[in-house]
């Protein structure tokens, strides 16, 4: 019996938002389904915005490293939308030896890469736990 809108109260959502699958990867395997989490991923902008529609993820994390003007455009349009306004949005910063100045007003965390993963994890359940009950 599939549980749909239950399934979705218990677990724990997140879209990543990235092009390295190094990354992805890694941040998947500390999200485990088994664990309380369903991931879905984006590779662009256009994808994120769908993905974001379909999935209804609790948390988008974007990886910088895919462009800054389309990693904070993504943001920027996420918030705009008021479907979006409470989804809580982690920006993963390339440590490229910049310091990247931009409003951060539309993005709940920051993390600077290399970061640990689990960490990160810990984290995403901290923040979203907050908001909702995991199992």
């Amino acid at each position: 019996m599939p549980l749909g809108d239950l399934e979705d109260e218990a677990m724990a959502k997140v879209l990543i938002v990235a092009q390295d699958q190094v990354l992805i990867e890694n941040l998947k395997r500390e999200l485990p389904g088994e664990k309380s989490f369903r991931t879905s991923t984006a590779a662009s902008g256009f994808e994120a915005g769908i993905q974001a529609e379909s999935f209804h993820p609790d948390c988008i994390i974007v990886d910088f490293s895919i462009g800054q003007l389309e990693a904070l455009q993504i943001c920027q349009n996420l918030r705009r939308s008021p479907d979006f306004a409470e989804t809580i949005l982690i920006a993963l910063l390339p440590d490229d030896g910049t310091t990247a100045s931009f409003d951060r007003s539309s993005i709940n965390e920051t993390f600077k890469k290399p970061f640990d993963a689990a960490l990160l994890a810990e984290r995403l359940r901290t923040l979203i736990g907050a908001r909702k009950e995991l199992v």
